[in-house]
């Protein structure tokens, strides 16, 4: 019930509104995403998934978790290698 909490309370955020689901029957995704991912690690992809998507939806972070993962490591790695190219052209301006 912690991550649905954590889902209600970023929606209600964002849209001022509570979501439309089932939360019982939610419920039974959301420990399986616990047990599957941990719950800190499901708290900072519902971090991520609402400072992306447009439209976040409990039924598609549910039922495409891994690519959220995948999406938030492409995006962390992207990070990194911009930060090295900005460092490498630095070097190379200052020389």
């Amino acid at each position: 019930m912690a991550l649905l909490s954590r889902f209600n309370k970023h929606y209600q955020f964002k849209y001022n509104a509570k979501p439309v689901y089932n939360q019982w029957a939610e419920q039974w995704a959301a420990d399986a995403l616990v047990e599957s991912y941990g719950l800190q690690t499901c708290y900072e992809l519902l971090e991520y998934y609402f400072d992306v998507a447009q439209n976040p939806d409990w039924k598609y972070f549910s039922n495409f978790t891994q690519e959220i993962i995948d999406s938030r490591q492409r995006r962390l790695q992207d990070d990194a290698e911009r930060a090295q190219r900005r460092k490498m052209a630095k070097e190379w301006l200052s020389e």
